[in-house]
């Protein structure tokens, strides 16, 4: 079953048709799927540091090189003039994720292009865009930029991590590569089904986003009052630098798990320890979260 319909609905919401839409088991389907269509022994691949470490793990199976960039110090932006100083006769892949996991910061328009016009094949991972609404997507880029391709999941805004669904939007040429590399049946009719039930019924997927986008601003005015600072959060997280508290990731997760709290640990950024992540849950633990540091950090 190709799932027509489904493909149709979703290309309608990115003013795209059904063959510019390949399904996929979650963004990890297409995170694997991507490495093994551009990437042979030694290629290399450019993405940032900090990142989602899945695309590491998977480029490294293909005995491909990783080149990763250090975000700029100052705001964990994309380094985009060493990003593209670094690419080379052996790039064959690139990565932007907008908004960056795990800093939350949107590369500027104008960066992304300087990206595409390279020519190497470049992913968009789109995977927190729906906690943006004021932002669109950027999958217009494929008509006129063939080598890009985006990847979507319903994981994070949709709460389908579980159920596991995705998609990769391309061009027709794209798309038939992912399909080729795809598992056959790595959709289960049940997971397209309650796709298309959410995507009919889209005010449930705006109730979380505006839930987790409240409980972000209060969290960020809270943390900002106690000394920390705070990174914008355009997802369903928000990253914190607390290294001015002398405290490191660990002390401060351990502190919080003390009290029932699981926090996201980050790694050294530019060599500092001290940043940590949250994720907003029901308004009881998110009350729970602000005794905690209010306590911790007070």
């Amino acid at each position: 079953d190709s799932c027509l319909r489904l493909r149709t609905k979703i290309g309608k919401m990115y003013g795209l048709g059904p063959d510019n839409v390949a399904l996929c088991n979650g963004s990890s389907d297409t995170i694997d799927a991507m490495m093994r269509i551009f990437l042979q022994p030694r290629d290399e691949f450019v993405l940032s540091n900090p990142t989602f470490e899945l695309f590491l793990t998977r480029a490294e199976l293909c005995n491909a090189k990783v080149v990763q960039i250090p975000v700029r110090e100052d705001d964990l932006q994309y380094d985009v003039d060493a990003m593209l100083a670094a690419i080379n006769e052996r790039t064959k892949l690139m990565l932007i994720i907008n908004p960056n996991n795990p800093t939350g910061v949107f590369i500027e328009d104008e960066d992304l292009i300087r990206f595409c016009e390279t020519g190497v094949p470049l992913c968009v991972d789109e995977a927190y865009l729906d906690y943006n609404p004021d932002r669109p997507s950027k999958a217009a880029l494929i008509e006129k930029y063939p080598h890009v391709f985006l990847s979507v999941t319903f994981s994070k805004a949709y709460g389908f991590a579980g159920i596991r669904f995705g998609f990769v939007l391309g061009s027709e040429e794209m798309i038939a590569a992912f399909n080729r590399m795809f598992l056959p049946w790595n959709v289960s009719r049940m997971s397209a089904a309650a796709a298309e039930a959410i995507i009919d019924n889209p005010n449930e997927v705006k109730a979380k986003v505006e839930h987790n986008n409240k409980w972000m601003d209060i969290f960020s005015e809270e943390l900002t009052k106690l000394g920390l600072k705070t990174f914008p959060a355009h997802g369903n997280y928000m990253l914190i630098d607390g290294t001015m508290t002398g405290k490191t990731t660990e002390e401060i997760l351990a502190a919080a798990l003390e009290e029932n709290i699981y926090l996201k640990k980050i790694g050294e950024i530019h060599g500092k320890t001290g940043y940590f992540r949250v994720t907003p849950g029901q308004d009881e633990e998110n009350e729970r979260f602000m005794t905690f540091i209010r306590s911790y950090f007070g």
